[in-house]
């Protein structure tokens, strides 16, 4: 008898660009946590509403940059982890 390959491998047959989409949708999630938690800090501060909704989305801006620029290019692209 032979043999039958029956792993199941997303990567052939879950489009690619919902990894893309669920990588964005999760940074977006944990910039928005990081920044709703940070809040009490800034109002604690004395900042206004106009300038708290500028820090708010300041520091989502951040955690994107950090994660696009920073953290997905030198330690995701490692040639270890692109094999997965």
């Amino acid at each position: 008898m032979g043999a039958h390959n029956n792993i199941h491998v997303p990567k052939e047959s879950w489009p690619a660009f919902l990894w893309y989409a669920i990588e964005f949708f999760v940074v977006l999630a944990a910039g928005l946590e990081i920044s709703l938690n940070s809040m009490d800090y800034f109002k604690k501060m004395g900042l206004g509403d106009p300038m708290s909704t500028w820090a708010f989305w300041g520091m989502v801006g951040v955690v994107f940059l950090a994660y696009y620029i920073l953290v997905r290019p030198l330690i995701l692209r490692k040639p270890i982890l692109s094999k997965i």
